[in-house]
């Protein structure tokens, strides 16, 4: 398993000890992780709380 894998696998694993679904997301790029996320779906109470929206919304709050 590479290690962006191990990443959102360990964001799935936050997701699970929050009481949550556990499935995590990153957004890589040109190598470097720019955005990690996990679902929040039962824990914000939010049917649109995916992973992958977490992982985008952390990652523009990066700058550049």
């Amino acid at each position: 398993m590479d290690e962006f894998m191990q990443a959102a696998n360990a964001d799935g694993e936050q997701a699970r000890l929050t009481g949550g679904i556990p499935i995590g997301s990153v957004l890589v790029k040109e190598g470097k992780i720019i955005g990690r996320g996990h679902k929040k779906r039962v824990q914000d109470g939010d049917p649109i709380t995916h992973a992958e929206i977490d992982c985008v919304r952390n990652a523009g709050r990066i700058r550049n």
